[in-house]
Order: structure tokens, then sequence, then C-alpha cells
């Protein structure tokens, strides 16, 4: 992966808010806006990885942040909208179309839960809607036909 400046610059930055929410996390466990950026970050790593397996890997503890957080307030909107974009780059991880589908369909429940926590986010609302949009275009004929 070629990286340019500002990549490496952005890389710098998330690893060194990882290292800070691990050491929160260790000072204060039950920290939901700690482990709610924890994840952001971890999604955001997810993006620099060389090796799709690796990014998945960095979502996928992402989500196990987020779970943590929900155990400890299940109506936080924010976490329950950074579930659903869990979901999303899960999907966008994945490399079988069919394999793909049931994250996109999870990260719409997310949104609709995040939305229906705090109505008229105008952010949820944008998100459920691409995340419709994206489900609907890839249940396209036109669209199987092309990534098989």
């Amino acid at each position: 992966m070629d990286l340019g400046q500002q990549d490496f610059n952005r890389i710098l930055f998330f690893e060194q808010a990882r290292k800070n929410a691990e050491t929160t996390y260790a000072k204060n466990p039950l920290d939901v806006e700690n482990l709610t950026n924890w994840a952001g970050v971890l999604i955001e790593l997810s993006q620099f990885q060389s090796v799709r397996s690796d990014s998945i890997k960095f979502v996928k503890d992402a989500v196990s942040k987020l779970e943590e957080a929900l155990e400890i307030n299940p109506r936080k909107h924010d976490v329950i909208w950074t579930l659903g974009n869990a979901q999303t780059s899960l999907a966008f991880y994945t490399e079988d179309l069919e394999d793909a589908k049931p994250y996109f369909a999870k990260a719409m429940q997310w949104f609709q839960q995040a939305l229906d926590e705090d109505p008229g986010n105008q952010l949820y609302m944008k998100s459920l809607d691409l995340a419709r949009k994206v489900s609907f275009w890839f249940d396209s004929p036109f669209i199987c036909f092309i990534f098989h």
C-alpha cells in the first residue's frame, strides 16, 4: 500500500488515539464514550490494513467494544449508529456479494434503531437512507452479474 504523507499522519493520529483509549479503558472500563471512540478509531484504522482479513479483524474488534458499550448503556444512540457503520464496513470488506448482504441488512437495523432513539437526527436518517440504497443496489440482477 502506497501511503502519502496525509495518510501516514492519519495513521499516526489514530494509533495514538487507540493507545489513549486502551489506557483510559484500563482506568475505567465502564466509560461508554471511550469504548465508542475506541471502536471508531479501530474502524478508521481498518482502512489502512494491507490485508483484507486484518481489516475485518479491526472492525470485529470495534464491534466487540461497541457491544460492551451497549451492555453499559443499551439506548446510547451514537453507539448504535457506530455499530451500523461497523456492519457497513464489514459488508464492504466482504468479497462475496451474497456474504455481504447480511451485513448491509444488519447495518440498516442498527441505523433504524439509532434513529428510533434519536428521532430527527439527520446523520442517522442519511445513514439509513444510504444503507437502503446500497442494499437495493446490491440486490440488482445487473450488479450481481457484474460481481460474479
